[in-house]
């Protein structure tokens, strides 16, 4: 396999990530979970509108399902079912932040709905958050227990498997399978899990078992195929392969299947992979889920590779690395402390380090901490000359500010966590470090439109009002009728206040009158325009 490597800088701080493995699916769960029982609710589980959602859910049909849960809520805007039915049909169609703010909003109608710890669990695992997606997990199986829930119990098997509980994720997907008696993908990560484990006993027991419900499960021909070659079975283990390759479907794993027959066939099945080293296994999985765009579910397991390894510094700067970019603050606060306590003189790590807690505290409000730590990098040499520019535009108030993240603001997505951190830096008057964020923003997604706008939000603050002009105008000619268009015109028309350009001033100050009217007397005690406000726009 082609090594694909990326180095990701977050504050100075460096990490790099390959390319493997692909994130177990998600389960829809059943009426029990998913609707009120009728102690609670006396008609949910008859209401043939909830169960043409659920049919079409458990279909697949995601979209459709959709489409009635709209106009279900349009019809029931006080029920609680759903809203919180639309959080699970979001999360199913990859909407994770969506998923995640409608769940929030369900919860607060219906917050001992039946489906809340169960959406939780999926929803904080894809974020990477571990100990709320365990909690939950249990607690949507105890809420569930004299109730056969197999998909509960499995996907509390998947947040086990992703912290490297492969014991304890196997006695959940044990459960799921004995409820469940038709369902291959139970016993088949039971054979992935015991394959962990380095048992491959009973990795060979639980991937049959699964080909006795599904003879052409794919994974699990594959995996026996894999199984039998590395203990030297090579006859067996060609059964297995040919019996997959001669599917001829567009699975991966046919190809996979074919490649393994050719090392057979050669003679190479000595450098094949015989062992798996728990830590490894881990890093190797958060670096090829990075790859595919899963950054929570890559925190999620470099999280657990970190902890079975605290003193690899590779791996814990990993962690440092993407916590920061997803703007976990306490997450990277404790893996930062973890590596500077296993480092020994790396004046370099240590001083990127100080640097990065310095930013934390700041984007927290907590400026005497930051200026200390942001002093401590510039003993070390300041490497990045991050802290030097932290520093001269750190408030000067040494008393704690009030912060401006909500503890709830969790991000899936770097580009829109790195947003949120320029936000911060800005809010903090450190415009020089926001407009760095942002520039990174761009790098990755050109379109960012939010990013574009705080850019000339920030030139603005600065009184770089040119720079503004240009970055709002070529946005205007993109974007005429964007979300944010009327706050656009009325920053447009500061800038031209600004410039003495009394004209372009007037006609975006036209576009807000035409728009929101009441805006302008507001707009009127603006310092900006204080040498206009005997215009008629203005009275």
């Amino acid at each position: 396999m082609k090594r694909i490597t990326h180095w990701i800088g977050v504050g100075g701080v460096l990490f790099a990530l390959l390319l493997q493995a692909t994130p177990a699916a998600a389960t829809w769960p059943g009426i029990e979970i998913a609707l009120w029982d009728p102690h609670f609710a006396k008609h949910d589980r008859k209401d043939p509108q909830y169960l043409k959602v659920l049919e079409l859910a458990q279909n697949g049909q995601f979209t459709e399902a959709m489409q009635w849960v709209d106009r279900l809520h349009e019809e029931r805007p006080s029920k609680g079912t759903p809203v919180i039915l639309k959080a699970l049909l979001l999360y199913e169609l990859g909407q994770y932040r969506d998923a995640h703010q409608t769940l929030l909003h369900g919860r607060n109608i219906q917050p001992r709905h039946p489906a809340i710890h169960y959406a939780n669990c999926e929803i904080y695992r894809k974020l990477g958050v571990v100990d709320l997606s365990k909690r939950s997990c249990e607690i949507a199986i105890n809420q569930h227990q004299h109730a056969q829930v197999p998909e509960a119990h499995y996907e509390y098997a998947l947040t086990l498997a992703a912290n490297g509980e492969m014991s304890k994720a196997n006695r959940a997907l044990q459960e799921a399978a004995a409820q469940d008696a038709t369902d291959p993908v139970y016993l088949y990560e039971q054979g992935m899990n015991s394959f962990y484990l380095n048992d491959l006993h009973a990795a060979e027991q639980a991937f049959l078992k699964a080909l006795e419900r599904d003879p052409q499960h794919i994974d699990s021909l594959y995996q026996l195929g894999y199984l039998h070659a590395v203990q030297n079975h090579l006859e067996k283990a060609q059964s297995f392969l040919e019996q997959l390759y001669g599917m001829r479907t567009s699975h991966p794993k046919v190809d996979s299947a074919r490649q393994l027959i050719e090392m057979i066939k050669k003679g190479r099945v000595d450098e094949l992979p015989k062992r798996v080293i728990p830590q490894e296994y881990h890093l190797s999985r958060s670096r090829s889920l990075y790859q595919a765009g899963e950054y929570g579910l890559a925190l999620f397991e470099i999280q657990t590779a970190a902890r079975l390894n605290p003193k690899d510094k590779p791996t814990q700067e990993i962690l440092v690395g993407l916590a920061s970019l997803l703007l976990r603050l306490d997450l990277t606060e404790s893996a930062i402390e973890t590596l500077l306590a296993n480092i020994d003189n790396d004046p370099i790590l240590r001083a990127k380090s100080y640097q990065e807690l310095g930013d934390l505290n700041a984007l927290r409000g907590n400026m005497k901490e930051a200026r200390t730590f942001y002093q401590k990098s510039m003993e070390l040499g300041d490497p990045d000359n991050l802290a030097k520019t932290s520093l001269s535009e750190l408030p000067p108030n040494q008393h704690d500010i009030p912060g401006a993240l909500h503890p709830d603001e969790l991000f899936f997505q770097p580009a829109e966590a790195l947003n949120r951190r320029g936000e911060l830096f800005s809010h903090y008057g450190m415009h020089k470090r926001a407009l760095a964020v942002y520039s990174m923003v761009l790098r990755m997604d050109p379109n960012h439109l939010m990013a574009k706008l705080n850019t000339a939000a920030t030139h603005y603050n600065t009184g770089e009002y040119g720079r503004s002009i240009s970055i709002l105008e070529k946005i205007s000619m993109r974007h005429p009728n964007h979300p944010y268009i009327l706050s656009h015109h009325v920053l447009l028309a500061k800038c031209y206040a600004q410039k003495g350009d009394e004209p372009q001033m007037v006609r975006n100050l036209l576009y807000v009158k035409e728009n929101k009217p009441e805006i302008l007397v507001t707009l009127k005690l603006d310092p900006a325009f204080k040498n206009y406000r005997h215009l008629e726009l203005f009275r």
